[in-house]
């Protein structure tokens, strides 16, 4: 399933931390200014898992670890945070997808997310 950049909130890639978080276009603006958003084409119910792709324009990623929480936030309110770094033993994020390599792309609006199971 594919999505397209909207919008990037002022604050959404600070460089500081490893992630890109996604949002619906019906976030609110306090979260809009925090998150990428991203619209999907058509419908259908995603189950990402170990193993998958993600692909980001023309960078390929593997998903390493699906938190808990991230196939039912992002079927629901399209959300889930994309980590780009090795997942940890604990504490890991439970609405992450971590991703190798662990290198973050340049997003911009217009930029297509393919969600490859």
């Amino acid at each position: 399933m594919k999505a397209t950049v909207t919008e990037i909130g002022e604050h959404a890639l600070d460089g500081k931390e490893p992630m890109i978080i996604l949002f619906g276009e019906r976030a609110t603006e306090s979260l809009k200014e925090y998150s990428v958003i991203q619209k999907f084409e058509g419908s259908g119910e995603l189950n990402i898992k170990t193993g998958d792709q993600l692909k980001i324009d023309d960078r390929v990623y593997q998903v390493e670890h699906v938190g808990s929480f991230a196939n039912a936030n992002l079927n629901s309110i399209s959300h889930v945070t994309l980590v780009f770094s090795e997942v940890p033993e604990e504490d890991a994020v439970v609405n992450g997808i971590y991703l190798s390599p662990a290198t973050v792309p340049v997003v911009k609006v217009g930029s297509v997310i393919e969600y490859i199971s």
